[in-house]
């Protein structure tokens, strides 16, 4: 498919867009936004649509429909994922796919007695025993399948006792109620969830040396699904869930900072020069906010912003963070951001 030509007026355009971070807005003729981006840097990431190098079918089929860009800048990266997740959500535009379907997250349930299902998938949230949500519906479903036929998982001191069985066999009461309690741990306790992936590990790793090839792969088949638990979940979420959070960043014209509290971006202030004085009084202010705030409870919703911010929190490149529930030092995130 031949790429179209891009119109003088539009060419002029993405000429005078900044070379900041911001978000992007592509619309058709009657004015309705097809798609919404986000960039470091806006000027190149919008050329990059209409360089020649192979583009997906997708993308070649909005190149066509395209008759004008409108564009945000934004002080940092982190603002622009949090504008460009926000307004997705909200127009829902037909190109995007990422952010658009957050009411089709799932949670993992650990069920009450079943002879077959130790877990199941669900929509909504409905009592304690229930994880998540989860970004990924196809690995939770796997993983329901899995645990039909991985069980009963029984402790055995400080490690978990299973084997795989290639038809489901019905479990006798006792045994599914120690089952249930060594899932919660695992589900809920990143200990018991490492104890449980090592357990998979040495159980993949015998299967294979004795030539059970089919069942080593079911064992790595599960380790990987256990693992994308593991990791965005519990070693994503809980170093942060309960934290409040001191983020400086270095920006073109200044500084800015962000008080984060429970994974909640509670304040942010931009200043032309950083001194001790004025981030003590951005924290006073911050901390005001943080105990007036009305919570939102939209864990789905929620879950694309935290995954943004916790994604942004590794790029340490160009900034700098402290733990306030700590002993902490504001020498130190001046000395880092300047």
């Amino acid at each position: 498919m031949r790429l179209p030509e891009i119109p003088k007026f539009l060419i002029q355009k993405i000429n005078r867009m900044p070379a900041k971070p911001g978000i992007y807005q592509m619309k058709d003729r009657e004015g309705n936004i097809m798609y919404i981006g986000k960039s470091k840097a806006l000027k190149s990431r919008v050329k990059s649509y209409f360089s020649i190098q192979g583009k997906s079918e997708k993308i070649e089929r909005m190149l066509f429909h395209i008759h004008d860009i409108d564009y945000i800048v934004t002080d940092t990266h982190l603002e622009a994922q949090i504008l460009e997740c926000t307004l997705i959500k909200k127009l829902k535009p037909i190109y995007n796919v990422q952010f658009k379907n957050d009411q089709n997250y799932r949670y993992l349930k650990v069920e009450n007695y079943n002879k077959i299902k130790p877990v199941k998938v669900i929509s909504d949230r409905e009592d304690a025993n229930c994880f998540g949500p989860y970004r990924n519906k196809k690995i939770l479903s796997n993983l329901e399948k899995l645990f039909q036929n991985i069980y009963p998982i029984l402790k055995h001191g400080d490690s978990y006792g299973f084997f795989y069985k290639i038809l489901p066999e019905a479990m006798k009461k006792d045994a599914f109620e120690e089952n249930k309690q060594c899932l919660m741990e695992i589900l809920s306790k990143e200990e018991c969830m490492l104890r449980f992936i090592s357990e998979i590990e040495k159980k993949m790793k015998l299967a294979a040396a004795e030539f059970h090839f089919e069942t080593a792969l079911i064992y790595k088949d599960l380790l990987y699904h256990i693992n994308y638990l593991y990791d965005v979940s519990i070693k994503k979420a809980e170093k942060l869930k309960w934290e409040k959070i001191l983020m400086g960043e270095k920006i073109e014209d200044g500084y800015k900072l962000f008080y984060i509290s429970s994974e909640i971006i509670v304040l942010k202030q931009k200043y032309k020069e950083i001194k001790r004085e004025a981030i003590e009084e951005f924290i006073i202010r911050a901390k005001k906010l943080e105990n007036n705030r009305i919570e939102i409870k939209n864990e789905k919703s929620n879950l694309d912003f935290q995954y943004i911010l916790h994604a942004e929190m590794k790029d340490k490149s160009s900034k700098a963070i402290l733990f306030l529930d700590k002993e902490y030092n504001l020498e130190e995130l001046v000395n880092k951001l300047r």
